[in-house]
């Protein structure tokens, strides 16, 4: 008997534990974590499982500036979580006017406040079960729909679980890829949506024309560098001084053409980032830059790669940063001012405790586009001349309001004329040729999936991503999606069948630019 029940207790083990909620949402990122909050609050069972071991994605992993040219077309939980962070700057901020400023009234905000802000709105909403340090193994479909997903747990345990609505909040569309839901991952070419910005493709950004003469507008697999979004400080007191990375002679030769750079002229000045309050810079990619914090070229792979092999690119992304700062502190023949400039930075305590300070999400700036009931194009985006707006969409649930805006897709040896190869960036992002535009509900319904919505890696083209790849926008998108799974319980059709007219206004959502 003893025995048959240990033998027992084991298979069990292997087989894992199983658990039944309203809704499955898998990645926590900032669309991730308000679908989850939305299903929630409007009564279902819901459990928000993710890989990461934090809540908020890039907005709480270095992406300290949020990508709003309009903050006023945002509401919902957005707006929520600008009032977190707002009301957290107001308290500790009120004697430093000057520094309160530097927040841009709760846009901008340090890592550790974001995801302060996104344990708020999670650990307050009851019915919602937050599990960490998740990773999707696999998932189970029938019949159209998934019944199940598997996943491998921190201690190794397996958990199934099993949902009547699955949300994918991944950047990367690992459910929905999971769930064999067809996607696409590189740039389409020119003349397949007949999208002016498509394929491979040369800009000068300082006058927003295209270089003709390399640019082929062919489809090609190379998306836009990705980069360990980091945050440094000159604080004394908080500073953790940057040592030499163990890595530093595998990525030095990425570094040594900045000493052309400086000799040229081209760059005068090596910048510390974005100045955010407390005395923290943030420092990102620099669009600009043939070199920078960005790795093109290195991202290519990211979309469909595995946890071990992200695992590995992620530590490249931070590696290759380390060793930047270290080279422009260290490196005798970088310009005196420049290593006076980088000289006092230093990581900061505060920030990133569990990961040696260094960001523990790299910019997944696109991951998977899946193909979707509609398509978003860079003609969403665009001005009819005819109408004097952007074209009008059945069902929209969102606006996407930022410039195209896409890093370099290939690394600075392809560079013409100083031009990186794939940019699409324009200074002035209001008066840029991307206009704010509805997206469909249908963007985030998988062709022939019931009971998936997916509001991150929705459907879209390279070129439109570039637009909606925001986190407001993916906020607003997440929200859409948690309240159509409680309407789709209550109505007792699947999320696809939702009537997606009446949600935007219930949740006080803009779709008219």
């Amino acid at each position: 008997m003893l025995r048959r029940e240990f033998l027992a207790a084991g298979a069990a083990a292997l087989a894992g534990v199983a658990e039944e909620c309203d809704v499955l949402v898998y990645g926590s990122t900032p669309g991730g974590v308000t679908a989850a909050v939305e299903a929630a609050r409007r009564g279902l069972k819901v459990v928000l499982a993710c890989p990461q071991r934090h809540l908020g994605g890039m907005a709480a992993s270095g992406l300290s500036t949020t990508d709003a040219v309009r903050p006023e077309l945002f509401g919902g939980q957005v707006a929520e979580f600008i009032g977190l962070v707002r009301a957290h700057y107001q308290k500790t901020l009120a004697g430093s006017p000057a520094e309160y400023e530097l927040t841009k009234d709760g846009w901008y905000y340090e890592p550790s406040v974001a995801e302060s802000a996104f344990r708020t709105m999670v650990e307050g909403t009851e019915g919602l079960k937050w599990l960490p340090g998740r990773h999707l193994v696999g998932a189970k479909v029938e019949r159209g729909r998934v019944v199940s997903a598997d996943l491998d747990g921190p201690g190794g345990e397996k958990l199934t679980l099993r949902a009547r609505t699955y949300i994918d909040g991944t950047y990367e569309g690992d459910l929905a890829a999971a769930a064999k839901v067809p996607y696409r991952v590189g740039r389409e070419g020119r003349d397949e949506y007949g999208e002016r910005f498509a394929g491979i493709h040369y800009m000068n950004w300082r006058t927003g024309q295209q270089i003709m003469t390399p640019d082929t507008g062919e489809a090609s697999p190379a998306i836009q560098a990705f980069c360990a979004r980091s945050i440094f400080t000159d604080d004394p007191a908080q500073r953790v001084a940057i040592e030499k990375p163990a890595s530093y002679e595998l990525h030095l030769a990425d570094y040594l053409p900045l000493l052309d750079d400086f000799a040229s002229g081209r760059v005068k000045r090596f910048g510390r980032g974005t100045l955010l309050p407390n005395r923290k810079f943030q420092m990102n990619g620099n669009i600009e830059a043939l070199t920078s914090a960005n790795v093109p070229g290195v991202s290519w792979t990211w979309p469909e790669a595995g946890r071990h092999h992200r695992e590995r690119l992620a530590r490249f992304h931070v590696d290759h940063v380390h060793g930047l700062i270290w080279f422009l502190q260290n490196d005798p023949r970088v310009p005196a001012a420049t290593r006076e400039n980088i000289g006092p930075l230093g990581l900061h305590r505060g920030e990133f405790a569990d990961t040696g300070h260094w960001p523990w999400q790299i910019y997944v700036r696109q991951g998977r586009r899946i193909e979707g009931r509609a398509l978003v194009t860079q003609h969403s985006f665009t001005v009819d001349p005819k109408t004097g707006r952007t074209p009008r969409v059945a069902h929209p649930v969102a606006l996407g309001e930022h410039s195209f805006d896409v890093h370099p897709c290939h690394d600075r040896r392809y560079a013409v004329d100083g031009f990186m190869e794939g940019v699409l960036w324009y200074p002035k992002k209001a008066f840029g040729p991307a206009q704010p535009g509805q997206v469909p509900y249908e963007a985030m319904v998988p062709k022939r999936m019931e009971n998936l919505l997916v509001p991150v890696a929705l459907s879209s083209t390279h070129v439109a991503m570039s637009v909606l790849r925001m986190e407001p926008v993916w906020m607003t998108l997440g929200q859409v999606a948690g309240l159509a799974a409680a309407e789709a319980k209550a109505q007792r059709v699947e999320v696809a069948s939702v009537d997606p007219a009446p949600l935007p206004g219930k949740l006080k959502i803009r779709v008219e630019p």
